[in-house]
């Protein structure tokens, strides 16, 4: 071995044990108290991971090669050889560098820790906030104007993103659903290598994609139960459920059948179903009649494979050759594109703290004016814990509540609010306030006006004190019905004629539906 290898394989295993040092003595600085420093430790420690991993890899092959010329073992002379070659060399070389200047140990790893330190605030976008929160936005437009998806606001969107089963198949087997999953699992594995480096996602991944070729031989990958591949033949035909041979004309068909139904028909026999009203009738009126044969093949739905289940064996492959390569194209296109669904829900389950923050932060926000969200983008959870003494124990037997000083306010204060009193409100989740104070407050609060929004009922002072869904659906229904501070553009628009005459609109519409304007 000569001198620079030699010197190069104790400096690696003194670094690797400087490193190890670091990352110990990382970890037992103490819980961190704020998100930031819990973050720069985590990546301070997988920073040197990452160093001490790269330290004993050999990429260029020089120690093997060097191990290999010291001989097998068995040729002695030949290892003796090389061994007293290999002093040789190191006398040589540290007679050159006799007046070298050693250089300083730990540098190396704790250059490390300043990288990483610095490379924290910058890894994330003002939306991430710190690897706090999920910015799907380009996976929501993509979704929302795509033709697999719905338009749809982006809080929606987080509740959905990770329902994969809700997209009906027909609209997966397309190039822009494909780069739609791609784009989305490398946006979540960018982040949680970011955010959370010390839970190693490729090696989840990996042990995702085993367990997905169990399951999808099993049929147990939901919304692929059937292999992802749907047969039609001639029985399909026949047991449609709309009989098309009861109507003498397209018009007649269009006139008996409304939109859904014939959508529902062309799904059971496997015809796209895209397109137009017009357009979903037209095709299927045109299979009316005709054999499995003497369909054009355009018209069936991607993933659709024409015979039977059993349509591979060898009588049915002598008639159609091409039905055994269509059947297996249509499988291996449907396994990459559960397998991707899979890979994008097994990354979205380990990031559901931070997807969970994401839709409460979404919907906080949009109750929020902008002076108050200016305020939240001000405060820095960094300085949270500045002033507090954390090896102070504080004494609170009776769990009160802290007081602006960090210590439990005064027995008596907290029985004059009533702090003991609990008040549950059904519309905010079942979510308990303590004291009066705080429960009348909350009713013009975020999370009880997102409430309302979810049971689709404006938020008036006459729902003050309801808490209950029932109740505030009871009222609101009373209220249309009384159509109580409600807008009825008939009686309440005004509309003006060409000679300055005012009238309300329902008024207008009768004198020029009699001609006398």
């Amino acid at each position: 071995m000569s001198a620079t290898q030699l010197e190069h394989a104790r400096r690696a295993h003194e670094e690797i044990e400087r490193l190890e040092r670091r990352a110990a003595r990382a970890l037992s600085d103490g819980a961190p108290t704020t998100h930031r420093a819990r973050l720069t430790q985590n990546r301070i420690v997988d920073a040197i991971l990452t160093a001490s991993r790269r330290t004993y890899a050999d990429d260029d092959g020089s120690m093997r090669e060097e191990a290999e010329s010291m001989g097998d073992g068995e040729d002695v002379e030949r290892a003796l050889r090389g061994f007293y070659e290999a002093v040789k060399e190191t006398r040589r070389s540290h007679a050159a560098r006799a007046g070298a200047v050693a250089e300083a140990g730990g540098a190396f790893a704790e250059e490390i820790v300043e990288e990483a330190e610095r490379a924290v605030g910058g890894v994330f976008s003002g939306e991430e906030n710190s690897g706090r929160y999920l910015d799907l936005h380009e996976s929501h437009m993509t979704y929302a104007n795509a033709t697999f998806g719905e338009r749809c606001d982006y809080s929606e969107y987080l509740e959905r993103c990770g329902n994969f089963a809700e997209t009906p198949r027909s609209k997966k087997f397309c190039a822009a659903y494909t780069d739609y999953l791609d784009a989305l699992l490398a946006y979540l594995r960018s982040f949680h290598e970011r955010a959370i480096p010390l839970q190693f996602v490729h090696k989840a991944l990996a042990q995702d994609a085993e367990e997905f070729e169990r399951r999808w031989k099993k049929g147990e990958c939901p919304g692929w139960e059937d292999g992802g591949v749907r047969a039609v033949d001639e029985k399909t035909l026949e047991s449609s459920a709309v009989d098309l041979s009861a109507f003498k004309s397209l018009k007649d068909m269009e006139k008996a059948l409304d939109v859904d139904a014939i959508k529902s028909a062309l799904g059971s026999l496997g015809l796209k179903a895209g397109g137009t009203p017009e357009q979903r009738a037209e095709r299927l009126w045109s299979v009316k009649g005709k054999k499995l044969s003497d369909i054009d093949r355009k018209l069936f739905a991607k993933g659709v494979v024409l015979g039977s289940a059993s349509s591979t064996s060898k009588k049915k492959k002598s008639q159609n050759g091409e039905d055994g390569d269509a059947k297996v194209k249509a499988e291996n296109r449907a396994r990459a594109i559960a397998f991707k669904e899979s890979q994008c829900a097994l990354v979205l389950k380990l990031l559901g703290k931070q997807l969970d923050a994401t839709r409460t932060n979404v919907e906080k926000k949009s109750t929020l004016s902008l002076a108050e969200l200016q305020a939240e983008a001000e405060e820095d959870d960094d300085f949270s814990d500045a002033e507090t003494d954390e090896d102070e124990e504080i004494y609170n037997p009776l769990k009160l509540p802290l007081g602006w000083d960090g210590k439990p306010i005064p027995y008596w204060l907290y029985k004059l609010h009533g702090l003991n009193m609990e008040y549950t409100c059904e519309i905010c989740g079942n979510y308990s306030y303590w004291g009066r104070r705080a429960f009348e407050r909350h009713f013009t609060e975020w999370r009880h006006q997102h409430g309302m929004r979810c049971l689709k009922i404006p938020y008036t002072k006459a729902f003050n004190e309801v808490t209950s869904i029932a109740d505030a659906a009871a009222l609101h229904k009373n209220l249309s019905q009384r159509e109580v501070g409600t807008f009825n553009v008939k009686l309440d628009a005004e509309v003006e004629d060409a000679q300055g005459n005012v009238y309300n609109k329902k008024t207008y519409e009768d004198l020029q539906r009699q001609g006398l304007l």
